[in-house]
């Protein structure tokens, strides 16, 4: 039987962080990491770990050597998702009240407004745009994270930022979620924390000028503003559940671990 969830006053009166905590997520009082995100995943559907791992062979494989492209900063397939925001629960609800029973039961108590959002269709993530996140310097020699997303222009697009807000608010409100930025809806799949043994960055120039854009690419490229997503063609995605994952898990088949989730299917 599902938890019912109890709005949790201490809760409500968490402080936002400054600058420098947004990024981890993590209370101004707290020095704990990040324990769990809520995640659309994707990574289950086979055509799509095909093409990105596709993708991503061919720009390792590229002649001459891609500067800063290497298998260690691959995100492996079956892990690929969009990520609504990461929390920092507790075992036992001894201070904030922030834990996994806590937020499993609050997921499961938006389902019915989500459902109302989605007014019969399913949920889906289109990959129609690729870029990179702000870079070193500004200098898109100076890159540390690709990602796939959707574009706007679409029906399912403005469905899924309906849906991913709707979701992301509700949990920033109820305390869970401490960065107060814009959601940004993203799918990584390089990303240069996970090289070891440092965080050195990869040429995203010399990602675009790669043989292997041709085969993704919808519109020329010309001149290109790292600032200016490029339109890409990695087809759209129905997710079937919104998920609480466990960071750094590792599933059957290398997914991240779900902890609890909430069906989008009618």
């Amino acid at each position: 039987m599902a938890t019912k969830y109890v709005p949790n006053t201490a809760r409500a009166s968490v402080s936002t962080p400054h600058r420098g905590q947004i990024s981890s997520g993590i209370n101004r009082n707290s020095k704990l990491r990040p324990t769990h995100f809520i995640s659309l995943p994707i990574g289950h559907h086979v055509h799509l770990q095909e093409s990105v791992k596709s993708f991503t062979d061919g720009l390792l494989n590229s002649k001459p050597a891609l500067p800063g492209v290497d298998r260690g900063i691959v995100i492996a397939p079956r892990r690929l998702h969009l990520t609504l925001g990461v929390m920092t629960l507790e075992d036992t609800p001894v201070s904030s009240g922030n834990t996994l029973a806590n937020a499993q039961a609050l997921l499961w108590s938006l389902r019915s407004r989500v459902m109302e959002l989605l007014d019969g269709h399913s949920l889906c993530i289109p990959l129609t745009e690729m870029n990179i996140m702000k870079p070193d310097r500004g200098d898109a020699e100076n890159a540390h994270v690709l990602w796939l997303g959707p574009s706007m222009d679409t029906k399912d697009a403005q469905r899924l930022k309906t849906v991913s807000e709707f979701v992301n608010k509700a949990f920033r409100d109820a305390g869970f979620i401490q960065d107060r930025r814009p959601l940004k809806l993203h799918c990584t799949i390089l990303n240069t924390s996970h090289r070891k043994p440092r965080r050195q960055p990869f040429s995203y120039n010399a990602v675009l000028a790669s043989p292997v854009m041709c085969e993704v690419i919808r519109t020329p490229l010309g001149a290109h503003d790292f600032r200016n997503p490029v339109k890409v063609e990695f087809g759209t995605w129905s997710v079937d559940e919104i998920q609480i994952c466990k960071m750094g898990s590792y599933g059957p088949e290398g997914e991240y671990v779900s902890c609890g989730c909430c069906s989008v299917v009618s």
